[in-house]
């Protein structure tokens, strides 16, 4: 299992549960971090969750969202939709629909046209 979302917060933040340690929590909107590339910059393919706990567990999610497509994706869409994206395609002061859009695009690009849950 991994460090996984269960309820999505109005502030950004994310309720989370470490299932093999029996830990939950509140990630802060602050702390749902880009994956980072080779090179340092930041990977808007990849979002790492770090458990609350101070376990130092950490899951990484792909955009396709993982096994779990509907919570992986929704978490993109938010976290593009209040910050921007990574890649500086979409800012936070774009529409809505601009950034859940690029996500989607994001997902077709690295699962298929067939991957993308949110309807």
């Amino acid at each position: 299992m991994s460090v996984h979302p269960v309820t999505f917060n109005a502030d950004g933040s994310i309720d989370v549960v470490y299932d093999e340690m029996g830990h939950s929590g509140t990630i802060p909107a602050a702390e749902v971090a880009w994956g980072t590339k080779m090179d340092g910059s930041h990977d808007h393919n990849f979002i790492i969750l770090t458990c609350p706990d101070g376990c130092g567990a950490t899951s990484t999610w792909p955009v396709g969202g993982g096994a779990d497509a509907t919570m992986g994706q929704q978490m993109f869409v938010n976290k593009v939709t209040s910050e921007g994206c990574a890649c500086g395609q979409i800012q936070p002061t774009d529409a809505d629909t601009l950034g859940e859009s690029h996500i989607r695009l994001q997902v077709n690009r690295m699962d298929g046209p067939g991957r993308w849950a949110l309807g």
